[in-house]
Order: C-alpha cells, then structure tokens, then sequence
C-alpha cells in the first residue's frame, strides 16, 4: 500500500495548496454519513477466464458532480482554481438575482463541477469510475443569457406546455412521485469539457426530465423559483442547471440510478432527486450550518452507482484503501 499512501499524501496536499476553504472529495469524505452514501456491496462470483477462479462482483456509489446554487452572478466556491477566475471573467452578469424570499420566489444562479480530486481518492477502489479534474465549471447558468432569466428556450417543451395548463394538478403529481423520488436517465457524458457561451441558442432539445415533481415544477428552466423556502428552491435549481448541462451542453451525465446530497451549508445524508421533502429534513438536509460559518449559498454532491468484477484479494485492498483516505481527509480537515 506504500505507493497508493504516496498517491494519497499528493492529493490531499494539491487539496490544501488550491484553498483551504474550497469543496473536495475530502469534503465528501468527512461526511458522517460518507460509507452510507458510498454503499458498497460485495457479492461472491466466478470469473471464468482465463481459468475459472472465484471472484467478487463489486457495486459502490461514486460522487462524480458538485452541484452549487449561489444568489449572485460570479459567486462560486470555487474561485480559487484559475480555470473557474477566467470563465467567470468571460462572463456578462445578468440580472434579476440575489433575490431570496421576494413574496416566496427566490432567484439564483447555478454551476456544475467535476468533484476536485475524486479521481486520486476513488480510482485505487475496485471499479474506478471517478471524473477527471478540470479545474473549471462544468456548466455555468451566466453563460446562458436571457434563457436563465426568462425560460424561452424551455417553452416548447410538449410536457411543459401539456402540464402548464394545470400547475395545481403538476404539484398533486410531483407530491405522488416524491415517495421515491423520480427522473429519468438523460444523454450526455461526462466530459472533460468547460461550460462555453450559450445565450445564441433559442431552443433547448427536447428533455426527458419529468416536469411534475416532489421539489417543484420543473420547466421552464429559469434561475428564479417560487417555493414554499428557500432550500426547496436551490434544490430546483440545482436540478434544472444540471439537466441543461446534460441535455443542452452535454458536459454532465445524469443516470438512471444516483442520490444527492447536501454538502454546505452543512453535510446530510443521501436522498434520490425529488423525494419528499419532509424526508430530506429528516437526513439533514436545512439550514442548520449557517449558524457555523456558511452564511450562503448551496452545494450539493451527485453520486452515482457503478459496479465491476475483480479477483478476491480487492476485498482487503479496498478496505485498507478507504480507511487510509478517510484518515487523510481526516487530517487534512
């Protein structure tokens, strides 16, 4: 294990030398609740090739995106990676935002982000799959133009029209669904790309995402929300920028079996995208953290299930391997 501790001591110290205060894997990490976020499951097998041998199937949940929900133009947890200083430079600040609780619509702006440094944690455990640094936002709702401010590029959508005829009969449904939650996998990748200009495009693709749900209504696509609080409605937000980013961009990936979770203000435990939000308060997912030093704005983690099959001897290493990154992010908190 000498060499993957030496990996480990090279992650956690380009961790510090980027920010202090910047969101990273380590962040996931310290979480209370990180091994029931990262379910890892083993299952005995036989691996056939090229002799037949027992093997371990291997399923774990891996935290790929960040996704943050902020109340101004160019604000970002992320202001430290260079990337990120020069997308922002790049951009024109487009208003109304920064308006929270005006008669219970809150507007905002939205960023996506490969999580820092995953790759150096989750890549020396059996199935790999973590996103590459990039060092820049992923997707950036101030490159959307006028479309993040007035939704026209989402008002075609054959669902959003059919359910905007009914508002009250689109919440009725999203309250059904939030039992369990529900979305549907989108198309897209996960990419090494940076978010780029978009305000030029009239019209969004057409979306697979449901727009009836436990959250809120989905469409149009907007950073301004009407909600009954304010952690509902960066929830919204949050969803709506990463399926542009999925759908329009194509820089992210939204998959048929994932879990959220609150990072800041304060760290929750894991719950599916649109449950209940009576059962999101319950895993901690609140305001609380504001009263320790998080004073605003939002970030969630987006973890998705990957699965692979190894020979035995990974059960001890990954074991080994996820006590020792947890005691260096320990020691890096």
């Amino acid at each position: 294990m000498n060499s993957k501790l030496a990996i480990l001591f090279v992650f956690t110290t380009q961790a510090v030398g980027a920010s202090v205060t910047m969101p990273t894997i380590c962040e996931v990490v310290n979480a209370p609740t990180f091994r029931e976020g990262l379910e890892l499951h083993q299952q005995m097998s036989t691996c056939g090739w090229p002799i037949p041998r027992p093997c371990v199937i291997f399923s774990y949940y891996v935290p790929k995106l960040f996704v943050e929900v902020v109340s101004n133009a160019k604000e970002t947890f992320f202001s430290k990676l260079p990337g990120v200083q020069l997308q922002l430079k790049l951009t024109r600040p487009s208003a109304p935002f920064g308006a929270e609780d005006d008669m219970e619509s809150y507007s905002f702006h939205a960023h996506t982000i490969n999580v820092p440094f995953a790759q150096w944690a989750f890549n020396e455990l059996p199935c790999g799959q973590a996103l590459p640094d990039t060092f820049c936002l992923s997707t950036l709702s101030e490159n959307l133009g006028s479309n993040w401010s007035t939704g026209l590029a989402d008002m075609w959508q054959p669902n959003h029209k059919l359910w905007a005829l009914s508002p009250k009969a689109c919440l009725l449904k999203g309250a059904a669904m939030s039992i369990s939650g529900e979305h549907s996998a989108s198309p897209g990748g996960d990419s090494s790309m940076c978010s780029f200009n978009m305000e030029w495009l009239p019209k969004y693709p057409p979306s697979t995402q449901p727009v009836c749900t436990g959250w809120g209504i989905h469409f149009p696509r907007t950073g301004t929300v009407t909600s009954s609080d304010q952690t509902t409605a960066s929830l919204v937000v949050a969803s709506r920028i990463r399926s542009i980013g999925a759908e329009v961009l194509r820089g992210v990936s939204i998959s048929a079996d994932e879990k959220w979770q609150m990072i800041r203000p304060q760290t929750s435990g894991c719950f599916r995208e649109g449950q209940n939000i009576g059962f999101l308060r319950l895993k901690g997912v609140n305001e609380l953290g504001r009263f320790t030093g998080n004073f605003k704005n939002y970030l969630y983690a987006i973890w998705q299930r990957t699965s692979c099959t190894r020979d035995v001897p990974w059960v001890a290493t990954t074991q080994v391997w996820l006590q020792a990154l947890q005691a260096a992010c320990k020691a890096w908190r």
